[in-house]
């Protein structure tokens, strides 16, 4: 369950940081914003690419059956993911 945790957490911040400022999804990352504040739904903004924890939850939901199928192992496997995003945004975000 760990192996699996930490590969869904590595691609979630890859993810996060690619939509970044000047990174290679921004135009995606900005586009997608401006469609969800059409929508009137802003607040779904934060699980889909504006907050890596957030993003836990929702992108282990998407990648877990694609890599290895449902199965039970999907809640505590979301859980773990979202303690080690926690802590690679401490990492990445802090200031130096």
């Amino acid at each position: 369950m760990i192996t699996k945790a930490i590969t869904i957490s590595l691609i979630i911040t890859a993810i996060h940081q690619s939509m970044k400022d000047g990174m290679i999804f921004e135009k995606l990352r900005t586009a997608a914003a401006n469609l969800l504040d059409k929508a009137r739904v802003p607040i779904l903004k934060k699980p889909l690419f504006e907050c890596l924890i957030c993003m836990g939850g929702i992108w282990t939901l998407a990648i877990y059956p694609a890599l290895y199928g449902l199965d039970w192992e999907i809640i505590p496997t979301m859980l773990a993911t979202i303690g080690l995003n926690t802590l690679i945004a401490y990492l990445t975000e802090r200031e130096p």
